[in-house]
């Protein structure tokens, strides 16, 4: 199957969330249904950290302040806290979480002394306040001290929230990990914003030498699956579940042009605006000419105004 302009109009209830002339998402072929789970992206993982960051509750043996000023990079989880005792070790001010480094986090329920229903972090299945710090950055300097320690301060009152955000930071250290600049872009929701101008660069100059090949390599069987998922996940409904798949595709291929209209479309109708209007321009970089993009270019401008409208 190859990478082609819009294939059609989805035949699935999605359709009927969208308003009156606008765009439609992108459909395929009819196959067998799967059974495989779908796995979290990395842009729902960062979407659900920020979200249960400001879930954080105020503990006489934990947190902090609520966190906030949540930014990512590829090998970095950055956040502003106030933490509440050893403020000496701990004062005021950004923190930084090594991501590559990290170990397993799991969520615990109420530890010894501490708030009934309590819900806190474990790295590697201890405390992170019990390793050797954490690392503070104070202007340049970057004091040298194990990152994990200050998620210890972090205690939620509902341990699906803690589990949320455990599950979140597995995803994103697993990532990071694994991640290869050689042959990758990171997903934009991944990263801070002097990073995002970074990979739209490179992404400007990859799409060009995709654009000038004579014919269009097919997509893989990995994003084949993930596109057979997120179609599924349509027919239930399930529209997160179907954007987390096409966000998983364009992960291991981003110059995929129906991923990334699907995405687009899939993340405005959920008003990630933001999200939306970065796959847009991906769709319309690969597909200046294609006949729906002047209808594209407009959905974005929207997307774009009312991404300001929220921000305000």
């Amino acid at each position: 199957m190859h990478q082609t302009f819009l294939c059609g109009i989805v035949r699935t209830a999605m359709l009927c969330l969208l308003v009156a002339g606008s765009l439609a998402l992108t459909s395929r072929p009819t196959f067998a249904q799967q059974t495989v789970a779908p796995a979290m992206s990395v842009c729902q993982a960062r979407r659900a950290i920020v979200t249960e960051v400001q879930r954080t509750i105020l503990s006489k043996w934990r947190l902090i302040s609520t966190p906030t000023g949540v930014e990512f990079n590829v090998g970095e989880l950055m956040f502003q806290a106030e933490p509440s005792w050893y403020k000496k070790l701990f004062p005021s001010g950004t923190y930084s979480v090594d991501l590559k480094t990290l170990g397993e986090v799991t969520e615990v329920i109420a530890d010894k002394g501490a708030d009934e229903g309590q819900c806190s972090l474990r790295v590697d299945g201890r405390d992170p306040l019990r390793g050797k710090s954490y690392v503070y950055l104070e202007g340049n300097a970057r004091k040298n001290l194990s990152s994990a320690s200050i998620l210890g301060f972090l205690a939620w009152g509902k341990t699906e929230n803690a589990q949320a955000f455990a599950d979140s930071m597995n995803v994103l250290r697993l990532y990071a990990r694994n991640f290869d600049s050689s042959s990758g872009l990171p997903p934009p929701c991944f990263t801070g914003k002097d990073e995002q101008a970074r990979i739209w660069v490179e992404f400007q100059k990859r799409a060009a030498a995709w654009r000038a090949l004579p014919s269009k390599p097919p997509i893989s069987d990995e994003v084949n699956k993930h596109w057979l998922l997120a179609e599924d996940e349509l027919k239930e409904k399930h529209f997160d579940a179907a954007l987390t798949e096409y966000e998983a595709a364009l992960e291991i291929d981003p110059l995929w042009p129906v991923g990334q209209f699907n995405a687009a479309m899939l993340n405005g109708e959920l008003k990630n605006y933001d999200d939306a209007v970065w796959h847009m321009r991906c769709y319309l970089e690969l597909t200046p000419n294609a006949s729906d993009a002047q209808s594209a270019h407009d959905q974005m401008l929207l997307w774009q105004a009312k991404a300001e409208q929220a921000a305000h």
